[in-house]
C-alpha cells in the first residue's frame, strides 16, 4: 500500500497501522507526532490507527539543539 509521509512515498508492509509504519520507518516513539490527513493521532491510538491508501502523514520528530 502507497502513503505519503512528509510529501514523500512510502510502500507499506504488513497489516496498514501505523504501529507498523512507525517501526517500518525506525521512528522513535518519545518526542514524535503524528497527523493522518491533517488530523493529529494520540500516541495511545498509534497500535490501533487504520491506514489507508494515499494517506497523507506529517511526521515530526522533536530534536535537541544548543
Amino acid at each position: 500500500m502507497k502513503i505519503l509521509v512528509n510529501n514523500k512515498a512510502v510502500d507499506l508492509n504488513g497489516l496498514p497501522i501505523l504501529e507498523n509504519l512507525i517501526r517500518q520507518l525506525d521512528l522513535p516513539i518519545k518526542g514524535t507526532a503524528i497527523a493522518i490527513n491533517n488530523e493529529v493521532i494520540p500516541k495511545n491510538n498509534w497500535n490501533t490507527q487504520q491506514l489507508h491508501e494515499n494517506d497523507q502523514l506529517l511526521v515530526i520528530t522533536a530534536t535537541q539543539g544548543g
